[in-house]
């Protein structure tokens, strides 16, 4: 990759390949409950775990799968990955029982977290510093897109009972995943490791770090609030008689994050993260009290608006946090602390909004949200502070 500038040839490379395994995940995840259900006659009871085992195996292979980019060829585990994701994809057919189908989720899930971490980790350590910032905006926007188009596409064929063709569908698209990752130049990394981190031995510092920490924890409490978006918009659309308005909802919210991270991935790299991170915070909060509040399709598309803008732009800015806190060898440790609480805040969420919704109703789901959102904002806040005392006591030692 050219370090000069930020589109290249491979950075528009590696974005696609982002894309279609993310576009496969979203099918699958939004078209298997009715193949469960419809197809495989199984109880509703077991479609969480089927959920649930892809996510855990996932969340466990990538502080794994961070210390091996770290120390093997990037573009022959982005392939080994590719492949192990596409063998995995082609035995969703043959999956006609539900033990088959755990255990195909567990390796599934394996090989996309391995896949997530080597790609992001390419991405970002050959992404201009001047321009990182927008350049995981960019970057990011790929796993949005399928997003909003991966759920359609799954919906669409499940709810026609085309489950063999949503498979298929998924196979073609994993499979020219590979080509791309043959085709992709990764050159050799320049940066030097530290003596300790070239010994043989394995201590928890080559699966986390401490110093990822605080902005790993902000990203599991916005996970958190959103994932009762996510989760029980749709079920809450249901209950409000609108049921049209939840998949504008992420329509409207793909547009306006669409339009709006560009933006904040540039003002972030000239003017500080500080500069969008607060006010994303506070319209996120006001999208959710909007949401709480909704009576008519008018005010939660415009929720939609203001949360797409909000959540949608904050996201890759952590995520450049916590690249940034630790040294630049670390950072396929960087994107699996990331990508980890970022899942391990989505999973956790389901369940809990679960629980208040069945309790409380689903206005409470949004109404707690904002407290999480302030939680998070006011724990950013204190550790942004912390960190610049750090930073003037260092100075006044150095000149003293």
């Amino acid at each position: 990759m050219n370090n000069d500038k930020l589109w290249t040839k491979d950075f528009v490379m590696i974005t696609i390949i982002s894309f279609l395994t993310f576009l496969v995940f979203y099918v699958l995840l939004a078209g298997l409950p009715l193949y469960l259900v419809g197809a495989l006659h199984i109880g509703i009871d077991k479609v969480g775990l089927v959920i649930t085992l892809f996510l855990l195996s996932a969340i466990l292979i990538r502080p794994f799968a961070g210390q091996w980019v770290s120390n093997f060829s990037q573009k022959k585990l982005l392939i080994l990955a590719s492949i192990a994701f596409f063998i995995c994809t082609c035995l969703y057919p043959l999956a006609t029982s539900l033990p088959i189908l755990l255990v195909l989720r567990v390796f599934h899930g394996l090989s996309f977290g391995i896949l997530t971490t080597v790609k992001g980790t390419i991405c970002a350590e050959n992404i201009p510093a001047s321009h990182r910032g927008e350049g995981l905006s960019y970057f990011s926007m790929a796993m949005c897109l399928a997003m909003v188009f991966g759920p359609y596409i799954g919906l669409t064929l499940t709810n026609i009972d085309a489950f063999q063709l949503a498979f298929i569908l998924c196979i073609l698209i994993s499979g020219t995943t590979i080509i791309f990752a043959l085709m992709i130049q990764v050159p050799e990394r320049t940066i030097p490791k530290p003596i300790s981190s070239q010994t043989a031995g394995f201590s928890v510092h080559d699966l986390f770090d401490k110093k990822a920490a605080p902005y790993a924890v902000t990203i599991f409490i916005l996970a958190c609030a959103y994932s009762g978006i996510s989760s029980f918009l749709a079920l809450y659309a249901n209950n409000l008689a609108l049921s049209a308005a939840s998949s504008y909802f992420f329509l409207v919210y793909a547009v306006a994050m669409l339009i709006f991270r560009p933006f904040a991935g540039r003002c972030s790299d000239k003017f500080g993260i500080n500069i969008i991170i607060y006010p994303c915070l506070v319209l996120f909060a006001v999208g959710m009290f909007l949401l709480s509040q909704a009576h008519t399709t008018a005010i939660i598309l415009l929720a939609g608006a203001i949360i797409g803008v909000g959540y949608g732009s904050i996201t890759p800015l952590f995520q450049t946090q916590i690249i940034n806190s630790l040294e630049p060898h670390r950072v396929s440790i960087a994107n699996s602390i990331y990508f980890n609480f970022t899942d391990i805040g989505w999973a956790a969420g389901a369940y809990f909004w679960g629980i208040v919704a069945n309790h409380a109703g689903f206005r409470s789901i949004f109404l707690i949200g904002i407290a999480l959102i302030v939680t998070a904002g006011l724990e950013y806040l204190l550790l942004s502070r912390k960190k610049k005392s750090t930073h003037v006591q260092a100075d006044f030692n150095i000149n003293s």
